[in-house]
């Protein structure tokens, strides 16, 4: 709703738009216009002549200008000076072809580019015969349709691209014109005459001019020619002459006129020769007059060109001028009575009223005088009623009758403010707090300091009956003023604790009758309901949060003059309730402007003061039109470097038309460095115009815009690239980027032929190296099959041998388990052989006892007993199943020894096997004589008998033999 109230206020001006710029179209602006910005070109700048007589410019925007040294060229940044034969260069075209036609002392040519972009001089003269070169100067070069005229003197020469014919009118001319296609030339004592193919005629009433030399000739209108004198005035030519008068107190008659144009807004621009520049309307009114005074640097001019962007360039005979006349700014300084830096203004009637920090100008009829009494600083000027009031830095002062009367000492007077309520009374803003005003007998006078307030008050504003006053550093405070305004009875500091991002640089501005703060971090509003301050989004995001406004100025019709920390400009509303920003135009005063308590004043809607380091810059917003010549940016030399250096291209031929491509080259990889330099004719943006490049196939973005003219890029690896290029102008407008194509060879060892020969040594060298790894692969696999035959082959003796050693225990344990099982078979053995020894011993005691009983006694049937006794022992002594028993268990613990026995030595007989197995259990002669039943002589004789059967020789031993059978 706030926001749609605000907009609604913006537009209320509009409705009565028409009304006042019919108005201000109706005044003389001269009067409330500075001086336009002019960039002087002295001699030991350009390097050449101080004389110039003829200025030309081509489609990139670059001047060329007839100098009495060569032809020189001007490309915003740097001067370039073509010799020409040594001759005075007196006038210049540029044909449809691009060459540039150049007419100097005894000569005439054209310069054309060559492949590489270098401009070389071909004169034409030389062709001519002997008896056609005798002419002295070539004054003016003209194109019409297919043909080029050099007009001298002597004749005029006529060039159709291949053949040059002279036109002789048989005496001595003087200046040629062209106008309207066709040409025309002045004879001396005859008048003006048409040059019609071959024939000079006469015009009608030509002869009026026979004794006035003409300086030039323009199209007034339809039927009329505006004809100017170097001495005689200004004539109207309709087949009758008439005088134009010029209406200016500044125009004598004794100026002499050099040269004369037509501006494309319709004035008239007249160079003189000892009075400077003059600008007419088509009436005769005195636009603008320019001389030393006005910053030129001399008053003679030869010669006005006006450039593609409405800039007049002056050919001076001491050097060369740019005047901005078309600008929307110009400068009130020194040079108009004005000094000091720019802190207030005021228009009020026809009296614009200009404070500094040196006092109080006043500029009327179009002069600028001092009033005495205002030494020092002006900090505002304020019309009260019809009265001027100055806040000045000693007081407060009215300003009647182009003098000052001091109302209040009160040092630091910053502003007034008229009290809402109570309109008879002002208050004021100090140094030390506030001040009371009163309007009374029809003038305005101290009344007292207000008490309760302390603080300096530059800026304030007051909301119904609340006073607001911001401090630079503390915050803003809201105060309260008693019902007799004597006194403060409240105040509140409001900074970061109330919404604000910080304490610093709090503003507050009325605009539209709605109260608006600026603090260090965008636009902010009152909430009363909450009592706190917070963003407007309208203007944040218009502006961009974190903004910095230092002053803020609106109009009638709604616009909003602004200054801030980087930029100043105009907010603009617009007709689907929206806000736009502009700032792009003022970027050509923002370098200019007073920094020191920044200031922009709106006198009318047409006539805008931005305070200035040096006095004031005036800004006419009907003069700021939409710029149709955009820039153009193109090359001043490509150099390729390595090895060798060489220029590729010097800055001619390429068009201006966007995306201009130079021709592609190739170069070798030891030519892979690159030089570029690059400019842009935008004169308007002086030194503040900037670049941007980039180099595809090498760089991803754009660089970050840069004042820099040149680029350099060493050491490029092979491959294509395109290297492009584009300008800023100060009024942040970018030009179509120009191209260069370019490829680098690879080096010989990154060629194709290389990478061939690579390719091939490669498959050479993977064929060798491939059979060799297969020969190795295979061999390393027949290898390792052997390390891994003989690996399993160790295992399999490893694991054999582990085998055999575990058989081997496993039969050790057998054989132990075994020995000890024959141990103890042989224990039993031999046990039981003891057992059967001790048996038998004892059978053979009772044996032998009964038989010495049946001896003693003689009882039949006791010896039959005891007879069947001792056959039952002689039986049981036999043992004969004991000894199969004994034999089966023998056998087994001595390896069937009994078996093999009998089966080797068969005629063994059983007492001799029985007499052997007792021997092999090592028994002695006694034990087996026990076993047998029989005598230790028979157990002697039994192996005696064995002994032999066995065939043993008396040394061997026989129980040896059996042990070991």
């Amino acid at each position: 709703m706030m926001r749609n109230r605000l907009l609604g206020l913006l537009l209320i001006g509009y409705s009565v738009f028409a009304t006042i710029f019919q108005e201000v179209k109706g005044q003389n602006l001269k009067e409330f216009q500075g001086l336009p910005f002019i960039t002087n070109h002295e001699a030991l700048t350009y390097h050449a002549g101080i004389q110039n007589f003829d200025i030309i410019q081509d489609d990139l925007g670059r001047i060329f200008v007839a100098n009495n040294l060569g032809l020189l060229e001007f490309d915003g940044k740097s001067w370039a000076r073509y010799g020409l034969n040594n001759t005075k260069v007196r006038s210049a075209f540029l044909g449809s072809d691009k060459k540039i036609y150049v007419g100097s002392q005894a000569d005439f040519g054209f310069l054309s580019h060559d492949g590489q972009g270098n401009l070389a001089y071909t004169s034409l003269a030389d062709s001519l015969p002997k008896g056609l070169r005798d002419f002295d100067e070539t004054w003016r070069v003209f194109g019409m349709d297919k043909f080029i005229y050099f007009c001298t003197f002597t004749r005029i020469y006529v060039y159709d691209g291949k053949v040059l014919r002279a036109l002789d009118p048989g005496r001595r001319m003087d200046i040629s014109f062209q106008v309207d296609n066709q040409l025309y030339t002045q004879i001396p004592g005859e008048g003006l005459f048409q040059v019609n193919s071959d024939r000079f005629e006469p015009i009608r009433n030509g002869d009026f001019f026979k004794d006035k030399r003409v300086s030039n000739i323009l199209s007034y209108d339809r039927d009329r020619w505006l004809i100017t004198t170097f001495s005689h005035g200004i004539f109207l030519y309709d087949g009758e002459v008439r005088p134009f008068q010029i209406e200016s107190g500044e125009w004598k008659n004794e100026f002499l006129i050099n040269y004369s144009t037509r501006l494309r807004n319709g004035s008239i621009a007249l160079a003189t020769q000892n009075a400077g520049l003059f600008v007419l309307d088509k009436e005769g009114n005195l636009l603008d007059h320019l001389d030393k005074d006005s910053g030129l640097q001399d008053l003679t001019i030869n010669f006005i060109f006006e450039d593609s962007q409405s800039g007049l360039w002056l050919a001076m005979n001491n050097g060369l001028a740019r005047v901005e006349l078309s600008s929307p700014f110009s400068v009130i300084d020194d040079r108009m009575g004005l000094t000091g830096a720019g802190y207030a203004a005021l228009k009020l009637d026809d009296v614009i009223y200009l404070g500094t920090n040196n006092g109080l100008f006043l500029w009327k009829n179009g002069k600028i005088s001092f009033v005495k009494g205002t030494e020092g600083q002006v900090y505002s000027i304020q019309e009260v009623r019809g009265k001027v009031v100055l806040n000045h830095h000693n007081g407060t002062f009215l300003i009647e009758n182009d003098g000052a009367v001091q109302i209040s000492s009160v040092q630091g007077a910053w502003i007034l403010k008229q009290h809402p309520k109570q309109s008879d009374y002002y208050i004021q803003g100090t140094y030390t707090g506030l001040s009371l005003l009163k309007w009374q007998n029809g003038s305005l006078s101290f009344v007292k300091k207000i008490k309760g307030f302390g603080e300096s008050s530059r800026v304030m504003e007051f909301e119904d009956t609340t006073l607001w006053v911001a401090h630079g550093y503390k915050g803003v405070f809201k105060l309260k003023l008693s019902d007799d305004l004597s006194e403060v009875v409240e105040t509140k500091l409001y900074n970061s604790a109330q919404g604000f991002p910080n304490n610093d640089l709090i503003n507050v501005f009325k605009v539209n009758s709605r109260l608006l703060f600026t603090a260090n971090g965008g636009f902010y509003g009152y909430a009363s309901e909450e009592d706190r301050f917070s963003p407007l989004s309208e203007f944040n995001d218009l502006f961009g949060y974190g903004t910095v406004v230092a002053d803020l100025e609106p109009d009638e019709l709604g616009n909003i003059y602004f200054i801030e920390q980087s930029r100043l400009g105009v907010i603009k509303p617009q007709q689907n309730h929206q806000l736009s920003l502009n700032y792009s135009s003022f970027n050509k005063v923002k370098r200019l402007w007073n920094d020191d308590l920044a200031n922009v004043i709106v006198l009318d809607n047409q006539n805008i003061l931005i305070g200035g380091k040096q006095g004031f810059i005036h800004y006419h917003p009907s003069l700021d039109l939409p710029r149709a010549d955009g820039p153009k940016v193109f090359f001043r030399q490509i150099r390729n470097q390595g090895k060798e250096s060489q220029v590729i291209f010097s800055g001619h031929g390429l068009s201006n038309q966007p995306n201009a491509t130079l021709e592609e080259t190739t170069f070798s990889y030891s030519q892979n460095s690159f030089f570029f330099e690059f400019g842009s004719a935008h004169f308007e943006s002086g030194e503040e115009i900037h670049y941007q490049y980039l180099l595809e196939n090498y760089e991803e973005e754009w660089s970050p815009w840069t004042s820099e003219i040149k680029k350099e890029y060493t050491n490029l690896r092979e491959g294509d690239y395109v290297f492009k290029v584009r300008s800023k102008t100060v009024f942040d407008e970018v030009s179509p980027p120009v191209e260069f194509r370019f490829t680098v060879k690879p080096p010989i060892y990154r060629s194709v032929f290389a990478y061939a020969v690579y390719a091939f040594s490669l498959f050479a060298f993977l064929f060798v190296g491939f059979k060799w790894l297969d020969r190795r692969h295979k061999k390393q696999t027949l290898k390792l099959e052997q390390e891994k035959d003989l690996e399993l082959r160790q295992k399999d003796d490893v694991i054999e041998t582990i085998t055999l050693q575990s058989e081997q225990e496993i039969m050790r344990l057998k054989n132990d388990q075994l020995q000890s099982q024959i141990e103890f078979k042989n224990q039993e053995l031999t046990s039981s052989a003891m057992n059967l020894i001790q048996k038998n011993k004892l059978l053979n005691t009772i044996k032998g006892s009964l038989k010495n009983l049946m001896e003693e006694n003689k009882s039949n049937e006791l010896n039959a007993q005891l007879s069947r006794l001792v056959r039952s022992i002689d039986k049981d002594l036999e043992g004969v199943e004991d000894w199969s028993a004994f034999a089966e268990s023998f056998d087994q613990v001595h390896g069937r020894f009994i078996t093999r026995l009998k089966e080797k030595f068969p005629e063994l007989t059983p007492q001799e096997i029985k007499f052997s197995a007792y021997i092999r259990m090592n028994l002695n002669t006694k034990e087996i004589a026990n076993l047998l039943g029989i005598s230790v002589r028979g157990v002697e004789i039994g192996r005696y008998r064995v002994r032999k059967k066995l065939g043993l020789a008396r040394q061997d031993s026989l129980s040896d033999f059996l042990l070991r059978f």
